[in-house]
C-alpha cells in the first residue's frame, strides 16, 4: 500500500505514512489524530497535551498533578486572605511542571543552560521591564478593589495598546533567538520554550504589578486573592505562551502567512490586557469578567497553537519528504513508539500505527535485531 500523498510503501496494516503523516484509510481523517496526541483530535482546548507536546510516555499525568496542586494550594492561600501566597503559588505552577517536563524528556539536552536561561531568567527579566512600564502608566493598582471613575482614554492607550505591544514584542525575542538554531527551529521545542518564556514574562509582570502584596503583610478579600491569583498566575501566562507560540512557529515555518501569525497573537495579548484596563476599575465584579474573558482567550489561544504547531509538524515531514530539510529529531535508530508501543524505523517522521510525530516522542526505546527493547 503506498501513501497517496508521497507514494512510501507500507504494509497494509499501518494506518499512517511514516514519512510524511497522512492517513493512509479514507475512513481515517487526520484532523481526527493530533500529531502530538494522536488520541486527542486537534481541535480541542487540551492544556498539556498542547503546551507541553512530549507527552506520550508514562509521566503525562505527573505535569496535570502538579499544575492541580499548585493551584489547590493557591485556592486555600486566597481563602485565608493571603494574596501574596495565593498569587506566588498559581504564578509558579506552570513554569515548575514545564521545566520538570523539560528535565523529565531532556528536551534540550545539547544546551539546556542557555535555552533555560534565556527562556527563565531572561524573560522574566522583560517580565519586569514590561510590569514597570506598565505601573507608570497606571493611576493606581491594577486588578485593586473598585474605583469610581472608567480610565481615561489617554489610559486606555497607554495601558491597553501601548503595554501589550510592549508585552508582545518582548514575548517573542527570547524564542525568535532560540530556535534560529536549526536543532531548536522544530514545532514542538518552538511551542516549549514559547511556554516557558511567556509564563516566566507573566511572572515577572504579576511580581511588579502585585508588589504591595509581596511587601506589606495584609489580607484581602478571599473572592478577590483568588480571582488575581487566577487571572495573573494561570490565566495570563497560558494567553501569553500560546500567543508567542503561534506567532514564532508562523515566523518559522515555510510557506505560512507570517503577518497573520504575528497579528493572532498580539490579537490575543491586546484584548486581554485591554479587557483588564477597562474592568479594572469595577472591583471584583471587574475581575470576575477579566477572569471569564482570559478563560476564553486561553481556550482560544490553545486552539490557535495546537493547531498550527498539526499543521507545523505535517510541513515538516513533507518538506523532508521533498529534499528540502532535515528532521532533527528522527530516531537515528529502530525504535518503538511511546504512545502505541508500535516499532518505528529510523528515520521515520510518525509512528505508522498512531500517527504520532516522532518530534513529539521525548525518549526512545532502541530495539536490538530480535526487534526488543534494548536494555
Amino acid at each position: 500500500m503506498d501513501c497517496p500523498n508521497c507514494s512510501t510503501p507500507h504494509s497494509e496494516a499501518a494506518r499512517f505514512c511514516a514519512r510524511c503523516g497522512a492517513s493512509l484509510h479514507r475512513g481515517i481523517d487526520r484532523q481526527h489524530h493530533f500529531a502530538a496526541m494522536p488520541d486527542e483530535p486537534v481541535r480541542a482546548v487540551a492544556l498539556m497535551s498542547t503546551l507541553m507536546p512530549h507527552l506520550s510516555g508514562a509521566r503525562r499525568y505527573v505535569y496535570r498533578d502538579l499544575i492541580g496542586l499548585a493551584l489547590l494550594a493557591s485556592l486555600i492561600s486566597a481563602g485565608f486572605g493571603v494574596l501574596s501566597l495565593a498569587l506566588i503559588f498559581a504564578a509558579v505552577a506552570l513554569p515548575a511542571a514545564v521545566l520538570t517536563y523539560i528535565h523529565d524528556h531532556g528536551v534540550w539536552r545539547g544546551d539546556p543552560v542557555t535555552s533555560i536561561g534565556l527562556g527563565l531568567i531572561v524573560s522574566l527579566a522583560f517580565g519586569v521591564g514590561v510590569g514597570v512600564l506598565q505601573g507608570y502608566f497606571a493611576e493606581g493598582p491594577l486588578l485593586a478593589p473598585a474605583r469610581t471613575t472608567w480610565p481615561s482614554g489617554t489610559a486606555i492607550l497607554e495601558l491597553g495598546v501601548v503595554v501589550p505591544a510592549v508585552a508582545f514584542v518582548a514575548l517573542l525575542i527570547v524564542p525568535v533567538i532560540v530556535t534560529s538554531r536549526a536543532t531548536m527551529r522544530n514545532a514542538v521545542d518552538t511551542v516549549v520554550i514559547c511556554t516557558l518564556s511567556g509564563a516566566a514574562l507573566s511572572l515577572g509582570m504579576s511580581i511588579v504589578i502585585q508588589r504591595g502584596a509581596f511587601t506589606e503583610v495584609r489580607t484581602v478579600d478571599p473572592a478577590l486573592a483568588a480571582f488575581i491569583a487566577l487571572n495573573l498566575g494561570f490565566l495570563q501566562p497560558i494567553i501569553f505562551g500560546t500567543a508567542a507560540a503561534v506567532s514564532v512557529m508562523a515566523l518559522r515555518r515555510a510557506g505560512s502567512n507570517t503577518l497573520v501569525g504575528l497579528g493572532k497573537g498580539l490579537v490575543l495579548v491586546l484584548l486581554y490586557e485591554l479587557a483588564t484596563t477597562l474592568l479594572n476599575p469595577h472591583g471584583v465584579e471587574g475581575i470576575v469578567f477579566i477572569a471569564v474573558i482570559g478563560w476564553v482567550l486561553a481556550a482560544v489561544g490553545l486552539l490557535l497553537a495546537r493547531g498550527e504547531m498539526h499543521t507545523a509538524l505535517l510541513a515538516e515531514a513533507q518538506g523532508a519528504v521533498r529534499g528540502e530539510k532535515s528532521l532533527p529529531h528522527a530516531p537515528e535508530v529502530d525504535s518503538h513508539c511511546a504512545h502505541c508501543g508500535a516499532g518505528i524505523s529510523a528515520g521515520a517522521a510518525f509512528c505508522q500505527a498512531c500517527g504520532t510525530a516522532t518530534a513529539a516522542l521525548g525518549r526512545r526505546t532502541p530495539v536490538n535485531a530480535s526487534g526488543k527493547p534494548s536494555a
